[in-house]
Formats: structure tokens, sequence, C-alpha cells
């Protein structure tokens, strides 16, 4: 008979695990539509305003986030292309720069090629001491006959 008592409080003990089992998975089934209940009796629509308050924040700041990559994106975009701009004008404003030095030099070379002919033409030109003693004396000896 013992044996019999066994099985059947084996029995009973598998029969009260499977129930337990299902009343557990009932009642968290039920717990959590009750705890739903429960917040909602309690919190009523506070609860959902938030949730769909924090919702809207949340897409909003997303928003931004795409919106100030966007801004970035296109800010370096133009500085990129003001970058070149620049690079460019400035290689343009160096090679005029150069080549006004250019020209600049060869001004600067003819005017002293002029000016070293015209000195040589002066020099050239130019009495010696002697020449001028010579035509002072000539003018002397004719005022001397015009005086006599």
């Amino acid at each position: 008979m013992s044996s019999k008592i066994m099985q059947y409080e084996a029995t009973m003990k598998n029969q009260e695990g499977d129930s337990l089992n299902s009343d557990l998975a009932a009642f968290n089934g039920t717990t959590n539509d009750g705890l739903g209940q429960i917040q909602k009796i309690l919190f009523g629509d506070i609860f959902l305003t938030w949730e769909t308050k924090i919702s809207q924040m949340e897409r909003g700041v997303q928003e931004l986030i795409n919106h100030t990559e966007a801004k970035l994106q296109e800010l370096e975009e133009r500085f990129t292309m003001l970058d070149q701009e620049l690079k460019e004008e400035l290689e343009t404003n160096l090679l005029e720069v150069e080549q006004e030095n250019d020209d600049l030099r060869g001004m600067v070379q003819s005017l002293k090629e002029q000016f070293e002919l015209q000195m040589q033409d002066l020099e050239s030109g130019k009495l010696d001491k002697n020449s001028i003693a010579d035509v002072f004396i000539q003018w002397g000896q004719k005022m001397q006959q015009f005086n006599e």
C-alpha cells in the first residue's frame, strides 16, 4: 500500500506542478494585462500623454540631428568651394604680379640703357679743359682787337 500511496502522491505532485505552471503562465499573462490596467487606472491619460511627448521629443531631436548634419555637410562643401576659389584667385594674382614685375624689370633695363647712351653722348661731346682755354684765349684776342 505504501507504494500505491507514493504513486498517488507523485501523480498529485505532477498534476499540481502542471497546474501550478499553467496558473503561473495565466497569472503572468493577466498580470501584464492587469498591470497595464492598474497603470491606466492610476495614471490615466498622463502616462499616455508623457509617452506621446517623449516620442515627439525623440522625433524632434532626430530631426535636429539630421538638420544639423545636413547644414554641416553644406558648410563643408561651401568651405571646400571657397578654398578652391581662393587658391585659383591667388594663383591668378601671383601670375599677374610676376608679369608686372617682369614688365617693370624690362622698363628699368630700357631706362638704364637709355641713360647709359645719353651719358656716353655727353662724355663724347664734352670739351676738355684745353679746348675751353683755347676758346677763351681766342675771345680774349678778338676783344683786344676790338679795343684797339
